[in-house]
């Protein structure tokens, strides 16, 4: 089993972000006429495949994020007050390694787990390379976007943490870049 990383997006049809909608991902064929749909998948937190319960749900942007196993095809369910009864079924969904998710080809490189141990003071995390251009890599802390050059920095190999409160005991850091 390989695990990708997919990002799903939800807007009304203004284009407003729906805050607080349910994601649900379902192994196919799956039976979503009721809430919460079935069979539910397994899904992850993050690329070391720690398990999270479902359903997912969007933030103030609309967006949500799991990792899954790439090598199979889902039924994403969105239930939301704005659809009533009638919830939002997306299916034969593919999760694509290396894609920015939504089953889109391309996208981002390879994932790399840095190496060091986040504890709350640890700033400088190893990378087995130097990317050749920092600032288009995507860092992660825990699932969390960190922004180049605010939260963070790029020297040789190294991801040197410059924000106010570095990576915490629990954190995992992931990162995308060549």
């Amino acid at each position: 089993m390989a695990i990708a990383r997919d990002d799903r997006w939800l807007t009304d049809a203004l284009g407003r972000a729906l805050a607080g909608a349910q994601v649900f991902y379902c192994t196919q064929p799956a039976v979503t006429t009721t809430v919460p749909p079935s069979p539910l998948a397994a899904v992850y937190s993050d690329l070391t495949g720690d398990v999270i319960a479902q359903p997912l749900i969007t933030d103030g942007f609309g967006h949500s994020v799991a990792y899954l196993d790439n090598t199979a095809l889902y039924t994403i369910v969105f239930v939301h007050p704005l659809f009533g009864p009638y919830p939002v079924v997306l299916i034969d969904q593919a999760i694509s390694a290396g894609s920015a998710g939504g089953g889109a080809s391309g996208g981002l490189p390879a994932p790399v787990i840095p190496t060091g141990t986040p504890n709350g003071v640890l700033r400088t995390f190893g990378l087995s390379f130097a990317p050749s251009h920092p600032a288009n890599g995507q860092l992660f802390v825990s699932g969390s976007y960190a922004r180049y050059g605010v939260d963070y920095n790029i020297t040789g190999a190294n991801i040197i943490w410059i924000g106010v409160i570095p990576p915490q005991i629990g954190d995992n850091l992931v990162y995308f870049g060549s």
